[in-house]
């Protein structure tokens, strides 16, 4: 029971941590996107799981025409869309790593919040690049990427298994089982065995 406790402990802190890293990356592409000169705003999207479930709000920083209209990836150079899609969240888990360097090992759940946040950035850093790469020097049609059951079910898979490595891989009772299996050390005493150092 105590082992289930905190591995719902490490998952539920990493969801509640999910909005921080994902407003994080979305400011970062703002910035970006200024650094290249071309103007963008931060929309509030939707998207409402099958018929009936609740609906969930995400963000997403979207290039805008001299209209102030939003524009679509195929509208944006390709060079600095993949250089914008890939910076985003790789930098927003470059400040959460940093983040989980700083945090006392103790802190166990807190430290697998963390590293499933920056995994998860990791993840969205490779599709957000992939995506373009593939549509458009690739020839390919990437739109399951786009998939908000793709993006998020990947994201919560992600905080599952990293909260279970937290709760039943990296436990120090798990360590001091592995250090039990070593011989041990020499002691630095001579002389045959079996008899007891001369006084």
């Amino acid at each position: 029971m105590a082992a289930l406790l905190s591995f719902l402990r490490a998952l539920l802190l990493a969801v509640l941590l999910f909005p921080v890293g994902l407003a994080t990356h979305e400011v970062i592409h703002l910035a970006v996107y200024s650094a290249l000169g071309i103007p963008a705003v931060l929309l509030v999207t939707h998207w409402r799981p099958g018929l009936a479930g609740p609906p969930l709000f995400g963000l997403h920083a979207a290039p805008v025409g001299p209209g102030g209209l939003p524009l679509s990836p195929a509208d944006v150079p390709l060079g600095p869309l993949v250089t914008n899609n890939g910076l985003g969240p790789a930098l927003a888990a470059l400040l959460l790593f940093v983040l989980w360097l700083a945090v006392g090992r103790p802190s166990r759940a807190a430290r697998a919040a963390l590293l499933a946040n920056v995994l998860a950035l990791v993840f969205f850093s490779v599709i957000e690049m992939a995506y373009p790469l593939l549509e458009e020097v690739g020839h390919v049609g990437a739109d399951v990427l786009l998939l908000p059951e793709v993006n998020y079910g990947s994201v919560l898979l992600i905080f599952a298994l990293v909260a279970a490595a937290a709760t039943w891989l990296w436990r120090p009772s798990h360590r001091l089982r592995l250090e039990a299996g070593r011989p041990a050390p020499p002691t630095g005493r001579s002389g045959p065995p079996g008899r007891l150092p001369a006084r």
